[in-house]
């Protein structure tokens, strides 16, 4: 169990320290679903898509190129972004994805240099991608807990008129292999499979609304006593400077035994387009871009931290239901090369410390030696 001192510390760490999301990769799924953004998060939002196309007018210059065979009829020198250019019969082009304004500004920016052309995270479609990752905390099997984690899920993306208003869904699976010392009783294999549902949704100019709802089964499926669980999230964005400074504000409820209700608050800087201060419970980050080529790819490099750990119902030795939670907080540094349409692969390394395994009804705690973390993912 954490000291009263740690209890104190953990609100000013969420607030001012590098990451510190929920466990079971609620902060990864927070970021891979900013497939809506306000302003602030890309500081373009005049490049935000919506799943109809806007119709525009050839332009004389691209008139020309149709004629002399430079440009084929359905596509045009924007494709590179990502997004598909429809010809259609009565001669206009429809852009999915782009308003005149937008084309216009891309151009504009390739010509000047003065400014950047976001790379576009989400696909224009209903499935968003598949996400799969493994990590492992290592530690001495004779006295204490190694795990290694598999997690894989799938985004589905649900649009209400536009990007700017979405509800996503990704259904996941994650299994926790458990390799432990006897006096633990811990089961070789924990599991947490459910649904995760996603909504974003602007409230004014300035003003953003976000919930996240995640009914779940946790448990090492010998046992069905208490393993329903919900995690939620209610949260409130105003954008203080608009695409440079929002604070938020709001609660989570964890569904974990240890802490099932707690605040989320903070808040998201962007002085550049290299850096990015994340810093907001429960997906906090401090990100700096290390390479970035036009709206092709990027490489982010970041330091986080994680308050890990999860609540499970398990059947004990002797056929006793108990609940098994496992807590620890993480120092974490990794890597990240993203690609257009939700693409992208990971590499973390991390310190975990502060672990410790408590269980429910037959009243056992026992604190845990620190270890080192390994976690890499991919998402296409």
């Amino acid at each position: 169990m954490l000291s009263r001192r740690t209890l104190i510390c953990i609100p000013i760490v969420l607030l001012f320290a590098a990451n510190f999301g929920l466990a079971r990769g609620e902060e990864l799924f927070l970021n891979a679903l900013r497939i809506t953004s306000f302003a602030s998060d890309s500081g373009a939002s005049e490049f935000t898509p919506v799943f109809v196309s806007h119709p525009m007018t050839k332009t004389m210059q691209q008139e020309n190129a149709f004629e002399n065979g430079s440009l084929i009829e359905g596509q045009d020198d924007f494709h590179n972004t990502g997004y598909a250019v429809n010809g259609a019969e009565d001669g206009t082009v429809e852009p999915v994805g782009f308003t005149d304004d937008a084309i216009c500004a891309e151009q504009d920016c390739e010509q000047s240099g003065d400014c950047e052309i976001p790379l576009v995270r989400h696909r224009n479609g209903f499935i968003q991608g598949v996400q799969v990752s493994y990590g492992s905390i290592g530690d001495d099997p004779a006295t204490g807990i190694v795990v290694r984690t598999v997690d894989t899920s799938a985004s589905f993306a649900i649009p209400l008129g536009s990007m700017d208003n979405v509800i996503s869904i990704t259904p996941y699976l994650r299994a926790d292999l458990l390799e432990a010392a006897a006096i633990f009783d811990v089961p070789d294999s924990l599991y947490d499979t459910g649904v995760k549902m996603f909504w974003r949704r602007p409230i004014s100019e300035r003003l953003g609304s976000m919930i996240l709802v995640t009914p779940s089964v946790r448990s090492d499926f010998q046992t069905s006593d208490n393993a329903f669980r919900l995690f939620g999230l209610g949260l409130l964005t105003w954008q203080w400077v608009p695409k440079t400074l929002s604070v938020s504000g709001g609660v989570v409820y964890t569904g974990r035994h240890d802490y099932p209700v707690l605040p989320a608050m903070g808040l998201q800087w962007t002085p550049s387009p290299r850096w990015k201060y994340d810093i907001q419970f429960p997906s906090p980050r401090i990100s700096c871009r290390l390479a970035k080529s036009g709206s092709e790819h990027e490489t982010w490099g970041y330091v986080s931290g994680v308050f890990g750990g999860n609540t499970w119902a398990v059947k004990r030795t002797g056929g006793v239901a108990d609940e098994l939670t496992l807590s620890d907080l993480r120092l974490v540094f990794g890597l990240e090369h993203l690609q257009p349409q939700n693409r992208s692969v990971f590499v973390e390394a991390g310190y975990v410390f502060n672990r410790s395994i408590e269980y429910t009804n037959i009243a056992f705690q026992q604190d845990l030696d620190a270890a080192m973390m390994l976690r890499m993912g991919v998402s296409f």
